[in-house]
């Protein structure tokens, strides 16, 4: 709870794009697989993939937007909490 409280913007961002990014390693993990079992679950331009190399492409094309828009929501999270930070009264008691 201190990092919280005392972290700069870029330790936040760094923080809440680790975490996500983390979830989305596993997802990607679990899309390739789905990718070979199954490449027709994955659509590209309304069309089912028919083999798991266009499959992995969408996969790819997936997961790099997914890590631009975290990227996005991380820098406004940080921003957010830096701006609430501003606005809760700190406890600081001299002992």
């Amino acid at each position: 709870m201190d990092y919280l409280r005392s972290a700069n913007f870029g330790g936040l961002f760094i923080v809440t794009f680790a975490v996500a990014a983390t979830f989305q390693v596993v997802m990607a993990v679990l899309g390739i697989l789905l990718a070979v079992l199954s490449p027709g679950l994955f659509q590209m331009n309304g069309v089912p993939a028919t083999s798991p190399a266009e499959a992995f492409g969408t996969l790819l094309f997936l997961l790099a937007l997914f890590l631009v828009m975290n990227a996005g929501i991380s820098a406004v999270g940080a921003l957010c909490w830096l701006l609430v930070r501003k606005v809760i009264p700190s406890n600081s008691k001299t002992q």
